[in-house]
């Protein structure tokens, strides 16, 4: 089979989860060795961190531009062969007539969250790739959900849902390495704090995760990601809170993992996720996860999450005291093992594998 991928993603950012997502997907695929396989890809695209790890073949890659205006272009190339084309960003292609189109859809924050401007202009981009898909991949039954409130798939449409994967860098750990020791002694970590990873805007809720911070001295935080703690954020902790909270601007697999393993608790208050994958690689180190109830942190972390019905300081010091309890907290992080044992990238990327199978070349 004769597959396209464009990796635009590359060029957009430098990290972050679709870019890791595509990234799986070249890997497996390469791997795979059965496909002729071609990328459009501009220059730039090999200062992402993913693409970094990638060692692709000149010969297999199509160089394009990387300019703004080119970004929101379709890629002009022409061919009269039958092929799977597949963009990591809703990027069309213009000249091939007997091509199938692939796009996966990550979620709909946009259409719920964003500012007029900025949600116009991803919509346009986003729901011409889909009008324009014969096949579209829905990361999480939730987004296929949005997707059907959003569009009508057409007859000649297929969508599926194919959950995304999380690394088996994440797992409890018995024994901890000399690495991982200077790690916890370097950020001077104990064990006596609750952990927030990502992004901090407004449907993430973190002034929420402030609060508990604020009313629960005995308490720290560890913020991962997100950027630079900003002014305004900083005026949402009280003074003595100011002292309890540690923000690690990024952190490298192993040590989430060590940040998993200790923190009492993962809290992941957000109101939206397509997926939300640090609640699964939580899961696969053994760390409680403290959500907000929607419908797919329900469907990602199934019965082991902790949920919160509101954003309720009190709602949350009854129910994380229960993960002081051995045998409540022992059958949370269980479960959650087991759960996590669903998402794994070699499935997200053979599933994807055969949808492009499934499509009618």
């Amino acid at each position: 089979m004769k597959i396209y991928l464009d990796n635009i993603i590359f060029s957009k950012v430098k990290n972050g989860g679709v870019s890791n997502y595509w990234y799986e997907l070249i890997e497996y695929l390469e791997k795979q060795n059965q496909d002729e396989l071609t990328y459009f890809e501009s220059i730039d695209a090999k200062e992402n961190f993913h693409r970094k790890k990638l060692n692709l073949s000149s010969q297999s890659i199509k160089e394009v531009k990387s300019d703004s205006i080119h970004r929101f272009m379709p890629i002009s190339y022409t061919s009269d062969e039958k092929l799977i084309f597949h963009s990591s960003y809703y990027r069309g292609l213009n000249g091939c007539k007997n091509k199938i189109e692939v796009t996966t859809v990550y979620d709909f924050i946009h259409s719920y969250y964003s500012s007029f401007p900025k949600k116009q202009l991803h919509n346009f981009l986003k729901f011409n790739a889909i009008k324009r898909s014969n096949g579209i991949i829905c990361i999480s039954h939730n987004t296929y959900n949005d997707l059907n409130k959003f569009y009508a798939l057409k007859k000649n449409q297929k969508a599926t849902v194919i959950h995304v994967g999380v690394s088996d860098d994440y797992f409890p750990i018995k024994e901890y390495t000399l690495k991982e020791q200077q790690f916890i002694t370097d950020k001077k970590l104990t064990d006596d704090f609750i952990l927030f990873v990502g992004g901090r805007t407004g449907y993430k809720n973190f002034d929420f995760v402030v609060s508990v911070l604020n009313n629960n001295p005995q308490l720290k935080l560890v913020i991962v990601g997100g950027g630079e703690i900003t002014e305004e954020e900083k005026k949402l902790f009280s003074g003595d809170a100011l002292k309890r909270f540690t923000h690690l601007r990024s952190a490298e697999n192993f040590e989430l993992n060590v940040l998993f393993n200790l923190a009492r608790a993962l809290v992941y208050p957000s109101s939206y996720e397509g997926f939300g994958i640090p609640v699964v690689e939580a899961m696969r180190a053994g760390c409680p996860v403290i959500g907000l109830n929607n419908a797919t942190i329900r469907e990602v972390a199934e019965k082991s999450a902790v949920l919160l019905d509101a954003l309720s300081v009190s709602e949350f010091n009854a129910k994380f005291s229960n993960l002081n309890h051995s045998d409540f907290r022992s059958s949370a992080i269980e479960i959650g093992l087991e759960a996590s044992k669903n998402y794994s990238w070699e499935k997200c990327s053979r599933e994807t594998r055969e949808f492009y199978d499934s499509l009618d070349l």
